[in-house]
């Protein structure tokens, strides 16, 4: 078997296998893609080589067992049968939202669209801060949406995808996540997700054309640079206890963003945001480039903005500093 028609064999292989919850005999794979019962051998062996478990059986066939390497058919295994947004993997990249970005020049492209990578090499987060990505541990995803809205609210939209977090983690996980406004996910008192929300601009209709909602998880990760050790936290023992992988969290996420992106625009969510939030009734500074401004929290609008105590309100900025009262 030429190396291209090996490749070619093996990815339909995986798509079939990743999809399926039961054994798919070496016959019904031979039949499927019209192929001896050799190549499908050949292209399995290809497969383990790559990384990936599958096990065989005697009279019931083969099967890709979640062995927490990514794939996008292992995802869609988790995912509702009704769920067809396109989904592609990246082993190791520069960042899912630069891609995402990207792929937002193709005129023909379907969106949403979900790029997801198993290791970064240029991650990075709010103020392009850089956002420290290993590989085999994190999850770094992006969502590439079209914007069909006229007056778009980019903080509504990332508190929603906080919650959507914090609802995955909740449901998979028994962990109980807060939200530092407006893009930290937090566990047991430490960052363990990071998320960015980004607009992309048609120049010559000088309007929005598209959304790009990145988040970096800190998900099996077991150490952290000494910079940020204090501040950065991870999921691993709540995933190792649960026993959940990363490709089931990464079904859990998707399945709870895409409800509550059906009708974020009412804000009808931010009951629920606001019972996760780390920083109401607190004292807080918010920094808003050289300045800072300092408040106690009385509650987030129904537009995702903080309200002090004095009426002030705050749309954009970051939360530096929180004091209990």
């Amino acid at each position: 078997m030429k190396e291209a028609d090996l490749m070619s064999t093996s990815s339909q292989l995986l798509k079939i296998l990743g999809e399926k919850s039961q054994p798919v005999s070496g016959q019904e794979l031979a039949d499927q893609l019209n192929i001896s019962r050799t190549a499908i051998w050949k292209a399995i062996n290809n497969l383990k080589d790559a990384g990936y478990q599958i096990t065989s059986q005697p009279r019931t066939g083969y099967f890709l067992e979640d062995n927490g390497y990514l794939d996008a058919g292992l995802i869609s295994r988790y995912l509702p049968t009704n769920f067809n947004f396109p989904l592609e993997i990246h082993q190791t990249i520069d960042s899912t939202n630069i891609r995402a970005k990207q792929l937002a020049n193709k005129p023909d492209l379907t969106t949403p669209y979900i790029i997801i990578a198993n290791q970064q090499t240029n991650g990075y987060g709010r103020y392009g801060r850089n956002f420290t990505s290993p590989s085999q541990s994190g999850i770094y995803l992006s969502i590439l949406l079209a914007n069909e809205q006229t007056e778009f609210n980019p903080g509504l939209l990332t508190t929603a995808v906080a919650l959507a977090m914090c609802r995955a983690i909740e449901k998979k996980l028994a962990a109980s996540p807060k939200i530092k406004w407006v893009n930290d996910v937090v566990v047991d008192g430490k960052k363990v997700c990071g998320i960015l929300t980004e607009g992309i601009s048609n120049l010559e209709t000088q309007s929005l054309s598209n959304i790009v909602v990145g988040a970096g998880i800190n998900y099996l990760t077991a150490d952290f640079p000494e910079e940020i050790s204090q501040r950065a936290g991870s999921l691993r023992n709540y995933a190792l206890k649960a026993k959940v992988s990363r490709n089931e969290f990464i079904a859990t996420y998707l399945e709870e963003f895409f409800k509550l992106y059906q009708t974020y625009q009412t804000g009808n969510f931010m009951p629920e945001y606001r019972a996760h939030s780390n920083i109401i009734g607190k004292e807080v500074t918010i920094t808003q480039g050289t300045k800072s401004f300092q408040g106690n929290v009385v509650t987030i609008d129904d537009d995702g903005a903080i309200v002090l105590a004095d009426g002030r309100k705050f749309t954009s900025g970051e939360v530096t500093k929180i004091r209990a009262n």
